[in-house]
């Protein structure tokens, strides 16, 4: 099985926690999978199970370990968090990271278009 990384845009659920504190978030979701497609739906409904709603799907595509690892074996800083994630996937079948935001400017700031 491959690992597939999908990248949504969510909003919590009105009975999410978090819902007090945040509007937002982008979530980057690593999902062991036979295909993208399963990737996918495992994403959503773990994200949904988790307190959110996926309103953008903004990417998805194959992913392997090399990615996050130099030829000579060592990973920059800002990538260990995905490395980690990436093993998980690869071990427990998925993992996810959420970019919280709080307010229509901090999303602005990180905006990008939906898949459709």
């Amino acid at each position: 099985m491959a690992i597939y990384l999908v990248q949504l845009e969510a909003i919590p659920h009105n009975d999410n926690p978090e819902k007090a504190e945040c509007i937002g978030a982008y979530i980057n979701c690593w999902v062991k999978a036979d295909n993208m497609k399963i990737a996918f739906q495992t994403a959503t409904k773990y994200v949904n199970n988790q307190g959110w709603e996926v309103v953008c799907v903004e990417d998805q595509f194959e992913v392997h370990r090399e990615i996050y690892v130099g030829e000579d074996g060592e990973v920059e800083e800002e990538l260990l968090d995905s490395l980690k994630s990436f093993d998980d996937a690869k071990r427990e079948g998925i993992s996810a990271i959420y970019y919280t935001y709080s307010t229509e400017d901090d999303m602005e700031k990180t905006e990008t278009d939906c898949l459709h």
